[in-house]
């Protein structure tokens, strides 16, 4: 046997050894690799002797390979903590929905409105992700459509308008008519020119009480329907054997739930002013709390156990609550925005 003796005081020649032995086996690898392939491909074909053994083949390359691999390598629910700069005057709220319909529509795959021939077409969770984000992004834009602000031309500009019809659009429609992608792609840019406008100082905004309830108000109504719409699915679903629906009405509140704490986020530097001198402070950090709380799940099965039990796990009624608590404290603050 060959002694090696390595000095363990020089980093580099230990890194030089492994490297040595590493490229060794790798070459080693590849050798053998090469070699029963050869031997698989005369195999098959010996095998084949008609052309219907290669459309079967084909097939079930296709099942067994294109579907669950490409879906995995799609397949992506990104929660990643938006940083705002600070620049110019404009609204972060608006900066931060950019970001969530840049990063959804154009950085990662639009998923719910693929069709049959893209890998993604068996996904669920992710899709249903993608679109309680963009639901989150449209309540918001038609809150910030209806706050008022003045305009240096005699002809009011109607980016945010436009921006929150566009956001409507249905989630899953893809070719021959216009695509979900294209809508929002379009409503991105119409947000895009207000915010510039706005640094501009060719559109006025004062970041008072009353436009910031009415953003928030847009928010709490969305956040109760989300309330009232998971409420009914546990209700009705909690005793079946096998919900097979339960993660996707997961995903969507957790997406919607995730995109609505990276835009009040935004929203505490908008009117960080006006959190101050309404003493809304503590309810406001705690509201952004408990909906961070809400998307630091993340259950590899998604449960809608039965509420009465100790066993089975309920992640639908955790949102629920958190979501819940959340809007108390939502509630108090646009009170308070509203009375003063």
């Amino acid at each position: 046997m060959k002694n090696i003796s390595i000095n363990i005081n020089n980093p580099l020649q230990i890194i030089k050894k492994f490297s040595k032995k590493l490229s060794v086996l790798w070459f080693k690898a590849l050798r053998w690799l090469k070699k029963n392939l050869k031997l698989l491909f005369v195999h098959l074909k010996k095998q084949i002797t008609s052309w219907w053994q290669i459309v079967l083949i084909v097939i079930g390359s296709i099942v067994f390979l294109y579907y669950p691999l490409g879906g995995m390598l799609i397949n992506k629910i990104d929660t990643e903590s938006y940083q705002a700069e600070n620049h110019n005057d404009n609204l972060f709220v608006i900066d931060s929905i950019n970001y969530l319909i840049n990063r959804e529509v154009h950085h990662h795959i639009w998923t719910p409105n693929l069709p049959f021939l893209f890998p993604s077409y068996f996904l669920d969770n992710m899709p249903n992700f993608q679109m309680g984000i963009i639901s989150a992004v449209s309540h918001t834009t038609t809150g910030l459509s209806k706050m008022s602000y003045t305009v240096a031309s005699s002809t009011p500009p109607s980016y945010l308008a436009k921006a929150a019809e566009l956001l409507k659009y249905s989630p899953t429609v893809w070719l021959p008519a216009t695509s979900s992608n294209t809508q929002y792609k379009k409503a991105r840019r119409q947000l895009r020119d207000f915010n510039n406008e706005l640094a501009s100082g060719k559109i006025l905004l004062t970041r008072d009480a009353s436009n910031f309830a009415t953003i928030l108000s847009s928010i709490n109504r969305d956040l109760a329907h989300l309330i009232n719409t998971n409420s009914e699915h546990i209700r009705e679903h909690q005793t079946d054997w096998f919900d097979f629906s339960a993660d996707d009405v997961f995903y969507y509140a957790f997406g919607k739930l995730y995109a609505y704490l990276q835009i009040t986020k935004s929203l505490s530097s908008d009117f960080k002013d006006v959190l101050v001198q309404y003493d809304i402070y503590q309810q406001w950090t705690s509201f952004i709390k408990l909906l961070d709380q809400a998307v630091a799940i993340r259950p590899a099965i998604v449960r809608n156990g039965d509420l009465s039990s100790i066993v089975a796990p309920n992640h639908l009624a955790y949102l629920n609550n958190q979501t819940a608590q959340a809007t108390n404290y939502l509630n108090i603050i646009i009170y308070k925005l509203q009375t003063r």
